[in-house]
């Protein structure tokens, strides 16, 4: 039977983003003594128990209160003679020789339970690796196993717990104090539901799944599950021998978590929970800086007998690997750079010694020179080798990477084609290193092939400002640049460019054109495959303007491959129409004098960068008493007078920078009026922003035709006393 896929937990972590995909972590698996696999010559082991034997150290374990007869049960030693109890001989003694026994969780009765705790905290600053054998056997009833197990890790800051937490479908796990991971293996498929006293899940149970829920602080929350073809209960198995798997749990201090099961049946090591960040979960707090080992077992009305033997708990060594890619692209007969990066694996330790990382080049590109900030390099025909610390401060932690190595090369002018370089990286405690490759393509000697690509940024509308940007890239395939690189646009009549400006480029505008070149040698050579900054260049578009206009942009440069100019089209927006802006201005026609007829006129204009009016137009003007209007006309204009008020309609357009006909207005002046006196007009049309403010306008009423005015006042000097007082 095969196996059946990964899940990312949901529900409590659903508004944090989950991983696109595993983290590609190539992890050294040390297995406990009683594993197939060869144990890590440099894995450091933290603690271990194994359970087979007669006993273990209580100060080191706990397993619970005992009651004689609790029918519930407790996890006991199959060896162990003497008295019963948690941790010491079962209810049911089971006889197994010295060494040769293990923890057994649970009966095959209904409604057992049983745990253990490790007292002592253990530290993980370096990651951890907790690997436990564990069988699950002769069911109650054929065919129906259960429930499971539960590996757990509980925050060794926490007080530490006095019992489980809720069995059946939590396993031992859900609701314990102080968890922190719980991986469960779950024989029955309870473990995963939602619902059932922890946030998230699936709605149905998931026999036979690998399931990691988180802490306890969050209400252990679904992070991942495996539904597995492989029997975590062995059909048939009557004894741990043929019921026999193993349970590795890989976390990195960084957070990174990993789950593989050995099924001890001719198969490799299966990864049942791929590499998950515990950083993507919400609200699952950071790894402690210490741990407490559990492990737990019930059962319900399905049963078996569930146990565990050979518990190890290791540090994680470190992973190291170092990748080589060239810093642009590697042209024949020219220089190219190299950036080496030597990086540890999210789910590793750190690094406890010096590490030593040696790159050979291929013929035909020879390493002159190689640096990075910390490292000591050397450089011996194809060959270079940088060296590092380690350790310290200069420790390298799970997930970060060193400070990049730039190797400088000179490539052979008759190089080409595809190169490989071959890197090893080693470290004292990190797992034996191969040689990688790492591949790059080396480009026969070409010219220069620009392009140019001219476009407005947003739209261009008549008559308003249009801004234009012009891209000038080189070819990937092509070779780099070796001298001036020159752009010329030609915009089309309408548009009209007004400046230019780019980091880097010289521009000038002459009519419609723009030129604007660069060194394109030296710092300035533009290799394949990379862009100068933008031309940006401001433009005036004419109120006309409209429609499609083409223009065109050419770029040149030596042994330019590609040349000729670029055309390309805009679509100008018709201008949008303007509001009218009237101005009114009212003046006497001649001198005004007490006791005579009067005449005034009114003339109404549009300013010239105004639109056209578009509907009717009024004026309105109020003469202040003592000058009483008794006749108004004008060429196109309806007039009617009210009291001291003219009022003037017409209905035709008026253009801007044009003025309606005169409104010639006849009054009549008191005898008594004199002296400076004022009056007010307003103009009025549809979309005018000003329409219907008025303009007031003063005047002076002589009291005959010789007497002398000053810009609307008396001379006062010319006047009798009694008169100048008027002019104050």
């Amino acid at each position: 039977m095969t196996d059946i896929g990964h899940r990312r937990g949901r529900g409590a972590g659903r508004a944090r983003a989950r991983l696109a995909a595993p983290l590609g972590i190539a992890t050294v698996v040390a297995l406990g003594l009683s594993l197939v696999a060869p144990q890590s010559a440099v894995a450091d082991e933290i603690a271990s128990e194994a359970f087979t034997g007669t006993s273990v150290n209580e100060a080191k374990w706990y397993g619970g209160p005992y009651t004689k007869g609790d029918p519930t049960g407790f996890a006991c030693l199959t060896a162990a003679t003497g008295d019963e109890g948690p941790l010491k001989k079962c209810q049911k003694p089971v006889g197994d020789a010295a060494g040769k026994g293990a923890l057994r969780l649970t009966t095959n009765d209904k409604l057992q339970n049983g745990y253990a705790i490790s007292k002592q905290p253990i530290p993980a600053t370096e990651g951890m690796k907790f690997s436990i054998d564990f069988g699950v056997y002769s069911p109650g009833q054929a065919g129906d196993p259960a429930d499971g197990i539960a590996l757990m890790l509980l925050d060794g800051s926490a007080e530490m717990p006095k019992k489980s937490g809720k069995n059946g479908s939590g396993l031992g796990y859900v609701d314990i104090e102080g968890g922190y991971l719980g991986v469960g293996l779950d024989v029955y498929g309870n473990f995963t539901v939602e619902g059932k006293g922890a946030a998230g899940g699936l709605p149905d149970r998931t026999p036979n799944s690998i399931t990691v829920r988180g802490a306890k602080s969050v209400n252990n929350p679904l992070i991942a599950t495996y539904k597995s073809g492989r029997k975590l209960a062995a059909d048939g198995a009557t004894n741990r021998t043929e019921a026999r798997r193993t349970a590795i749990v890989e976390l990195s201090k960084t957070g990174v978590l990993k789950v593989s099961i050995d099924f001890h049946d001719g198969q490799p090591i299966r990864e049942v929970i791929e590499p998950v960040d515990l950083d993507e979960i919400k609200g699952q707090p950071p790894v402690p800086e210490t741990f407490r080992i559990g492990v737990s077992a019930s059962t319900g009305n399905s049963t078996a007998v569930h146990e565990v033997w050979n518990g190890k708990f290791e540090t994680l060594d470190p992973s190291l690997s170092t990748s080589v890619v060239p810093k642009g692209p590697v042209n024949a007969g020219a220089p190219a750079e190299f950036e080496m990066t030597t990086t540890n694996d999210k789910l590793a330790g750190p690094t406890s010694g010096e590490v030593v990382t040696t790159q050979t080049f291929p013929e035909g590109v020879k390493p002159v020179s190689a640096s990075g900030d910390g490292w000591t390099c050397t450089v011996d025909g194809q060959k270079v080798t940088c060296k590092r610390p380690g350790t310290g401060a200069d420790a390298l932690k799970p997930g970060e990477s060193y400070p990049p190595v730039s190797v400088k090369t000179e490539v052979a002018k008759d190089a080409k084609g595809d190169k490989e370089v071959t890197s090893q990286v080693t470290t004292p405690g990190g797992k034996e290193s191969q040689p990688t490759s790492s591949s790059f393509t080396v480009t026969p000697a070409k010219g220069p092939d620009l392009t140019v690509t001219t476009k407005p940024t947003g739209d261009v509308v008549g008559g308003k400002p249009a801004s234009y940007t012009i891209d000038v890239a080189n070819k990937p395939t092509a070779g780099p640049t070796n001298g001036e690189v020159k752009v010329v646009r030609t915009f089309p009549e309408g548009i009209k460019p007004i400046s230019a400006v780019g980091d880097g480029w010289k521009c000038e505008i002459a009519g419609q054109k723009v030129t604007c070149t660069r060194p394109g040698t030296g710092a300035d050579v533009l290799n394949p495959g990379k862009n100068y900054p933008p031309i940006s260049i401001g433009t005036q578009v004419d109120d006309g303007a409209k429609g499609t206009l083409e223009g065109s942009t050419e770029v040149t440069t030596p042994e330019q491959q590609t040349t000729g100019p670029v055309k390309d089209t805009t679509t100008v927006k018709p201008a949008p129409a303007k509001d009218p802006e009237l101005s009114v201005v009212t003046k006497p026609k001649g001198d005004v004098i007490q006791g005579k007829p009067a005449a005034f006129t009114i003339d109404v204009s549009n300013a010239a960068d105004a639109g056209p009016t578009h509907s009717a137009t009024k004026v309105i003007r109020t003469f202040p008493d003592g000058v009483t209007p008794t006749k108004a006309s004008g060429d196109g204009w309806k007039c009617a007078i009210g009291g001291q008020t003219v009022t003037c309609m017409r209905e035709d357009v008026l253009q801007p920078g044009k003025q309606f006909p005169t409104i010639n207005v006849e009054t009549t002046v008191d005898k008594d009026a004199e002296g400076q006196i004022e009056g007010a007009t307003s103009v009025s049309t549809s979309g005018d922003p000003n329409s219907g403010n008025q303009v007031f306008d003063t005047f002076v009423v002589k009291t005959d035709a010789g007497q002398d005015i000053d810009c609307g006042g008396w001379l006062k000097d010319k006047l009798p006393t009694t008169r100048a007082a008027q002019c104050q």
